[in-house]
């Protein structure tokens, strides 16, 4: 019987995940948008989804005299993405999020690069760990087919319609080609960007697909142990 229902889940997921991958020109892309515009969702929209999606408490430190020694009297955001793993970092896990929700608001932090500094042992590596799986459980996202870097399609969009794109299909558009798809825009497809190829790929850590990770290689301020 264990078995039996191990087959199934295995068959069940082969088959959820042959239906929900996609692949078609750049037209064929633009009508699944239509319908869904938050497919092209811009990656710190992403990243806040995954975390606020599983839930968020609010305490009031003023209902509570033992939260209120702890904490001061701030409102305290809970986010259940992270309650299973962290204990006591609730205002830097705070701080994570608003930067995340900040850029997702196309504010300042938009442009700038989230760095993270804290003595040996205060989270910052879990945190980050915690974050790269989210990705390796979030759906599939939609990218040029053969770029190196597995960008947006929306980026095949000349400048000069960018706007009456974003109107049409109620998205944003940002970034531009990469050097390798931009030379394939211009010799295989003769520049008719409709006809480039798009399919969904998901996240990987192990095969670097959309997350990196840079070993330490100064002994001096990194516990290589």
């Amino acid at each position: 019987m264990e078995k039996l229902d191990i087959s199934n889940i295995i068959r069940k997921d082969r088959e959820e995940r042959k239906n929900g991958h996609f692949e078609g020109t750049f037209l064929d892309y633009l009508e699944v948008l239509k319908q869904d515009p938050d497919i092209a969702m811009l990656a710190h929209q992403r990243m806040y989804n995954l975390i606020t999606d599983p839930g968020v408490e609010i305490i009031k430190t003023d209902e509570n005299p033992r939260l209120r020694r702890i904490y001061g009297n701030d409102i305290v955001k809970k986010y259940k993405f992270f309650e299973e793993d962290f204990f006591g970092i609730d205002k830097t896990i705070m701080k994570l999020v608003r930067y995340f929700h900040s850029a997702a608001m196309e504010g300042e932090e938009s442009r700038q690069v989230l760095y993270l500094v804290g003595p040996v042992g205060s989270g910052k590596s879990s945190l980050m760990e915690a974050l790269k799986k989210s990705l390796e459980m979030s759906p599939d996202i939609y990218a040029l087919k053969g770029c190196p870097i597995r960008e947006e399609p929306l980026h095949l969009v000349p400048k000069h319609l960018r706007k009456q794109f974003e109107d049409i299909l109620n998205v944003k558009i940002e970034g531009d080609l990469c050097p390798v798809c931009r030379y394939r825009l211009k010799n295989e497809f003769k520049g008719e960007y409709e006809k480039f190829p798009v399919e969904t790929i998901g996240f990987s850590i192990r095969s670097r697909k959309g997350v990196g990770v840079v070993p330490p290689v100064d002994p001096n301020n990194q516990d290589t142990a």
